[in-house]
């Protein structure tokens, strides 16, 4: 699978893994946490697919550096 297949694979499955861990009431979810969900070693990883989700609309990034996603109309489900 070539590089850029891969981060667009794992970009969907972090919308996923947002709709999993959020609560009711919750809409901005802590990267950190979504790296566990997703049984991921390696946050420079999950950082790449929040980034590449973030270009294509899906995501809206907070923090500085990013810490928090929040997931937009569109997203894949």
């Amino acid at each position: 699978m070539r590089h850029s297949q891969a981060i667009d694979v794992l970009a969907v499955k972090v919308c996923r893994a947002i709709r999993d861990v959020r609560k009711d009431n919750q809409a901005w979810i802590g990267i950190d946490g979504l790296r566990g969900h997703l049984g991921l070693d390696e946050l420079r990883t999950v950082n790449a697919a929040v980034a590449y989700a973030g270009a294509k609309g899906w995501l809206a990034i907070g923090g500085m550096p990013a810490s928090s996603v929040l997931l937009k109309r569109g997203a894949p489900a």
